[in-house]
């Protein structure tokens, strides 16, 4: 419900308040207005009453500047003011009336009681939350039938203010007094419970919606995910895998049930609905779910259909760096062959934040599988990069002492052969 729906519902109370002007205006009298001040009070209460808000006004006005050097007449006018303003949809005219008849401190309870809810409305229109939840706070405290919308008021109120535990107190009874609560009440309470992580509490509104709404896959999602909080895991999968299951499967609900497995311990299985997804082309085949697809093969330790969608993810990267990767891992295995194509790969295409370990490792990769004139290259072209120098000092010493070695072992195996003949 919006404020303007508010507005309408709520100043059907202040215009009952406006039959009540009579016996103001003999309470004026009592107290010792003026007869002019009482004059014009009394003409603006018949406008009142009438609902002609304007009129009151022009004959309210007639008397401010007269009423300036009297405390309780002015106050009086000023609480006149307040509900002359709020009749014609002026909230701005009505919260300053009204606050400066309660500042007054001159009226009796039941005035100032009156006031507070039009000061209260008036500040909530004008957005100013933490004003009006005060003024409603105090008028409510007088109000035990009070209905459920002006409850929801203040706590909608409250909530803008980040008084979190005010709008958890007042949305709550809201919700209680309603026989059918609107679902933004029950979502506001929601995000509140949440917020503060009461779960407990917030579970069984979840279900409420649910109930009400059972084929809202939004529902089962926000209910799995109470579920993760609490580590509550099996629940909160099997929930998933009911919003998966619900109506239209969207992009959406595949990928947070994937990355949802993957989390909690069935990287296999995320990979497993992931490639049939893709295969029925109701997610994507682009890059962002080939790495989410890898990274679950990857954890699963299916290290073969890892490589492979990462090969095939890395053909459509924007940069290098899955190139680069993927020769990573060929050295983990050994295979030194692919991880030089890699690197290779990875260098060509660019946007490298580590562009000298990929240099280094290139050289790596190229000495192992016997490519000594790559290696030097490589290797040779990062002696001064501070990161890598003292690795590929290393290394090229190492491709030197290799090739002394294999010239002294030629050279044995010469002399060997002379001294035979």
């Amino acid at each position: 419900m919006n404020k303007q729906t508010y507005f309408r519902l709520l100043r059907t109370g202040f215009l009952v308040g406006l039959t009540l002007f009579s016996a103001l205006a003999v309470q004026a009298q009592e107290k010792a207005v003026s007869e002019e001040t009482f004059k014009v009070l009394k003409e603006a209460d018949e406008a009142l009453r009438k609902g002609q808000s304007e009129q009151a006004l022009r004959q309210l006005r007639t008397i401010q500047s007269q009423v300036a050097g009297k405390p309780y007449d002015h106050a009086v006018v000023q609480q006149y003011l307040a509900y002359a303003y709020s009749g014609a949809n002026d909230f701005r005219g009505a919260r300053q009336a009204a606050n400066a008849a309660l500042n007054s401190k001159l009226l009796d309870a039941d005035a100032e009681h009156g006031l507070r809810n039009i000061a209260g409305q008036a500040a909530f229109h004008l957005e100013a939350y933490r004003e009006s939840v005060t003024h409603l706070d105090q008028w409510l405290q007088r109000e035990p039938r009070a209905d459920a919308d002006i409850y929801y008021m203040v706590a909608y109120a409250a909530y803008r203010a980040n008084m979190s535990r005010s709008a958890t107190r007042h949305l709550e009874r809201a919700v209680a007094l309603k026989k059918s609560p609107p679902a933004e009440w029950i979502q506001l309470l929601l995000s509140l419970y949440v917020e503060s992580k009461d779960y407990s509490k917030a579970e069984p509104l979840v279900k409420r919606l649910i109930a009400d709404s059972p084929n809202k896959r939004e529902w089962w999602r926000y209910l799995s995910g109470l579920y993760a909080q609490q580590n509550r895991h099996d629940r909160a999968i099997s929930t998933m895998m009911l919003a998966y299951y619900i109506g239209e499967v969207r992009q959406e609900d595949v990928l947070n049930l994937v990355k949802f497995h993957a989390q909690q311990g069935y990287p296999s299985k995320a990979a497993r609905l992931l490639e049939t997804e893709i295969e029925n082309k109701r997610v994507p085949r682009n890059y962002e779910n080939l790495k989410l697809l890898f990274g679950c093969w990857q954890l699963a330790r299916e290290h073969n259909r890892a490589r492979r969608v990462l090969t095939e993810a890395a053909a459509i990267s924007p940069n290098g760096e899955d190139y680069l990767l993927s020769g990573r891992i060929a050295m983990q295995r050994g295979d030194w062959t692919i991880a030089k194509q890699e690197f290779q790969k990875s260098l060509q295409r660019g946007g490298l934040k580590r562009k000298a370990h990929a240099r280094l490792w290139l050289g790596i990769a190229a000495l192992k599988s016997q490519d000594e004139t790559l290696a030097r290259q490589s290797l040779e072209a990062v002696l001064n990069v501070a990161d890598v120098k003292q690795e590929a000092a290393y290394w090229l010493k190492r491709m030197e002492r290799g090739k002394k070695r294999h010239k002294h072992h030629k050279h044995d195996r010469h002399g060997e052969g002379l001294g035979e003949s």
